[in-house]
């Protein structure tokens, strides 16, 4: 028998642990997560449960054919899979909601950056994640994520809220400007990492 997850009690129903990984049931049990009391507590959990056991997740995924595929989304909740080859750099941006990122394969570098009211920003901080460990973001934060390492990373990005929906920004660290998240700003930032 499987034993009780540790947040059985706050999610409701009762997420038991399983031996094999399910997107289905992942994503179900973020969704319920998500609207209950302590939706990031719960949701951070719950990463940290289902990557405990990378290969499982890492055998049993499907093969996507986007780097950053949106599994779900609605008003409470944005859940990506997310795919980057080594080298690969997002460039700073913000999200405007809490978030989690749960790696299961390779290393992924989140460097942090604080912004002035003129909204130039400069780094202060950086988390290296690796296989199995998970990083809960506040909402205000900005950030880059890139791919370090010989091979690809992949992981789950989780945000509570409607993240293709919200307002964001992206920053030209170089220009020192704060840019609306359009794709255009988005391919043209790309460009310089």
């Amino acid at each position: 028998m499987c034993p009780t997850h540790p947040i059985a009690n706050s999610i409701g129903k009762g997420w038991t642990k399983r031996m094999t990984f399910s997107l289905d049931t992942f994503i179900s049990d973020l969704r319920q997560a998500a609207g209950n009391t302590n939706p990031a507590g719960n949701i951070k959990t719950l990463l940290e449960d289902v990557i405990s056991d990378p290969a499982a997740i890492a055998a049993t995924l499907p093969a996507f054919a986007e780097e950053e595929a949106l599994l779900f989304e609605d008003d409470a909740i944005s859940i990506w899979h997310c795919l980057y080859h080594p080298g690969h750099k997002i460039p700073p941006h913000d999200h405007q909601m809490p978030a989690m990122i749960a790696v299961y394969r390779g290393r992924e570098q989140n460097d942090f950056y604080e912004a002035d009211p003129a909204g130039c920003v400069r780094k202060s901080s950086e988390v290296v994640l690796n296989a199995g460990d998970t990083l809960s973001i506040g909402p205000s934060a900005i950030h880059t994520v890139e791919c370090i390492g010989d091979g690809p990373c992949q992981g789950f990005h989780v945000y509570l809220g409607n993240l293709t929906e919200v307002d964001r920004s992206l920053f030209d660290v170089e220009a020192r400007e704060r840019l609306p998240f359009t794709p255009e700003n988005y391919t043209k930032l790309q460009a310089y990492t």
